[in-house]
C-alpha cells in the first residue's frame, strides 16, 4: 500500500464532504509522475474500498479519487511533447486508463444515481483519452458494451448507461463533426 493511500483512505471513508474534497485536492495538485505512482500503488486498494463501502457517498467520493489518479489528456500531452520530466510510458499508461475504465464502467451499474453521474463524468475523461490516443478499436468497442449493458437494466440506470454510450460515440467522431454536434447542441435551430 502506498504511504499517501493510507492517509486519503480514512478521509474517504468518513464521508464528509470537506474531507473528501481536501483528498481529491491533494490529488489534482500532485504532478503528473506522483499521480500516476499513487496508482499503481494504490488502485487496487480505491477498488477494494468501493466495494466494501455501503454508503452511496463514499462509493462516489472512491470514483472521484480514482478518476484524479489516472490524469489522462494531461499525461497523453506530455507524452506526445516527449516531456521527459513524467516517470511514465505509454505502455504503463495505457494500462492505467484501461484499469480505470473497467472500474468506472462498473460503477456505471451502482443502485446509487450520486456514483453513477460520478463514473459517467469520469468516463468522458476516459473517452477523451483514448480518442488522443487514436484509440478508436476500444472506443468502439464501449459504445457496444455501454449498449448491451444499457439492454440489461432499466429505469435511470439504463438511461445513464445510454449517456454514456453518446458520449463514446461523440468521441469518435471527427473533430468538425464533434465542433458541428456542440453547436448544434449550443444553439439549436437559432443558427
Amino acid at each position: 500500500m502506498h504511504q499517501r493511500w493510507s492517509d486519503f483512505a480514512p478521509e474517504l471513508e468518513s464521508g464528509e464532504s470537506d474531507r473528501v474534497n481536501d483528498v481529491i485536492d491533494d490529488i489534482s495538485n500532485m504532478s503528473l509522475s506522483e499521480r500516476s505512482e499513487l496508482f499503481n500503488g494504490c488502485f487496487d486498494e480505491v477498488v477494494q474500498l468501493y466495494e466494501a463501502a455501503d454508503d452511496g457517498y463514499v462509493r462516489q467520493s472512491v470514483v472521484r479519487v480514482a478518476d484524479q489518479l489516472a490524469p489522462g489528456l494531461p499525461i497523453v500531452t506530455a507524452l506526445d511533447n516527449d516531456d521527459r520530466s513524467i516517470a511514465i510510458d505509454e505502455a504503463t499508461f495505457q494500462d492505467q486508463t484501461d484499469a480505470l475504465c473497467g472500474f468506472l464502467l462498473e460503477a456505471l451499474t451502482d443502485d446509487d444515481g450520486r456514483v453513477r453521474q460520478a463514473a459517467k463524468r469520469g468516463l468522458k475523461d476516459v473517452f477523451r483519452t483514448y480518442d488522443a490516443l487514436d484509440d478508436e478499436e476500444t472506443l468502439e468497442a464501449l459504445v457496444i458494451e455501454l449498449d448491451e449493458m444499457a439492454g440489461e437494466t432499466s429505469g435511470t440506470q439504463a438511461k445513464h448507461l445510454r449517456e454514456a454510450k453518446e458520449d463514446a460515440k461523440f468521441s469518435l467522431q471527427s473533430g468538425v463533426a464533434r465542433l458541428v454536434e456542440g453547436f448544434e447542441g449550443e444553439f439549436g435551430d437559432s443558427i
